[in-house]
């Protein structure tokens, strides 16, 4: 009886070992968009929420994401580096929202939503990133 068992349980540990696991890459690709933002293009608005700038970075590519992620930083003082949205600064938020076929990017006055933050005075460089998914 013991070799019986012994012999089952060596082949049940030698079909766990010939297994074989296949990883598949999915086939899909991440996208990234660089936009310049100039300082006349901001607009102003309000609402609900208080007193804000925005601006609409467009493109088609976006569309094509709509069900997958959007991750936005932008360069502040256009240096080497990119700081990811949503975050505070110098009493000002930023922020953004995805649509299909475009990204907003919001400025709004971090203590006080009526009054408006200073507008930007210098081109600011955006990077979006579309990020597929594997469904």
């Amino acid at each position: 009886m013991k070799r019986l068992t012994f012999l089952l349980l060596c082949i049940t540990t030698l079909g766990f070992v010939s297994c074989k696991k296949d990883v598949i890459a999915p086939q899909t690709q991440n996208f990234t968009i660089f936009a310049s933002i100039q300082p006349t293009q901001w607009q102003t608005a309000q609402d609900s929420e208080g007193r804000y700038y925005y601006v609409d970075i467009n493109n088609q590519e976006i569309e094509r994401y709509e069900v997958d992620g959007v991750i936005v930083s932008i360069a502040r003082f256009n240096d080497d580096g990119y700081d990811a949205l949503p975050f505070s600064f110098g009493g000002v938020r930023y922020s953004y929202t995805s649509y299909p076929g475009k990204v907003r990017i919001y400025l709004q006055n971090q203590y006080d939503q009526n009054v408006l933050p200073a507008r930007p005075t210098a081109e600011i460089t955006t990077r979006v990133v579309l990020v597929a998914s594997a469904e």
